[in-house]
């Protein structure tokens, strides 16, 4: 089956391989210091968990044709996070960060999601799909279909290469954040001609390909009412339809072809510290 052959995207090498000192050059990371002093303590906690360097050691087995640069930085007023293809930049916000610790759950939520899991979930699914848009532009890797889609499809499946227990938590805490601007949201003129689906569409897909990767896992979110029962039924070739395209379309960017479990897992150890 696909699955036992792919089950995600490749974006590192067989297990004991170590990345090229070239390769780990291409991609270049910056804390930029915050001058408000709200920010400070978001910057020393990101800095100290190596939020940047982890993220560096699961890209540097990808073949880039120029450096990429990760980028955590104060952004004024603006709570966002993007790729921009000019500089060749993934920047994600300290006041988006800021903003999950507003939204996330002083007491462990009723669904079992903790106040970490609310902030380190969505910190790592939105460095991913940042990522993701920088990759799909770099490598010239064609998309059919909306890039924010393939981005949200390209975090997720890098985010299941870790083991059940260790994505949970991960996917758990961006299944609330999503579930609190879902919430806030409006499905008016302007958010249906968005080239982001809607906040509660996006949340059903992520659910949908975790469920997909492993039913028995991640069954309590069917059994919750989390994913309704009828889109679950085609969650399994769903997710082995998504990770099947991706892995056709970056393999050959990769040393070593496809992805190594231990390396993801390696790249995401400051989520649980």
């Amino acid at each position: 089956m696909i699955r036992a052959l792919l089950i995600g995207l490749a974006l590192a090498l067989p297990a004991g391989a170590a990345p090229s000192t070239a390769a780990a050059s291409r991609v270049r990371i910056d804390y930029v210091v915050p001058r408000a002093a709200a920010m400070q303590e978001i910057y020393r906690d990101m800095k100290g968990r190596r939020v940047l360097e982890g993220l560096r050691d699961i890209l540097s087995v990808v073949r880039l044709p120029r450096p990429l640069t990760l980028r955590l930085s104060e952004c004024g007023s603006e709570a966002n996070a993007w790729y921009a293809p000019e500089t060749r930049s993934v920047t994600v916000c300290y006041e988006y960060i800021q903003d999950m610790h507003a939204r996330a759950p002083q007491e462990t939520s009723p669904t079992g999601v903790t106040r970490h899991e609310a902030i380190v979930g969505p910190i790592a699914q939105v460095f991913l799909h940042e990522t993701g848009h920088a990759l799909f532009h770099l490598l010239d890797v064609p998309v059919l279909g909306r890039e924010e889609d393939a981005a949200d499809q390209f975090a997720a499946l890098v985010l299941l290469r870790l083991r059940a227990s260790q994505a949970r938590p991960i996917i758990d805490g961006s299944a609330f954040l999503m579930g609190s601007y879902a919430r806030e949201e409006t499905a008016d003129r302007e958010a249906l001609a968005d080239d982001h689906g809607l906040v509660q569409q996006r949340l059903y897909n992520l659910l949908c390909l975790a469920y997909g990767s492993d039913r028995r896992a991640f069954r309590y979110l069917v059994e919750r009412g989390d994913l309704p029962e009828e889109r679950a039924r085609g969650c399994a070739a769903e997710h082995d339809q998504a990770a099947f395209a991706l892995d056709r379309l970056f393999r050959r960017h990769l040393q070593g072809g496809r992805i190594a479990r231990d390396r993801v897992r390696r790249g995401f150890r400051w989520a649980y510290r």
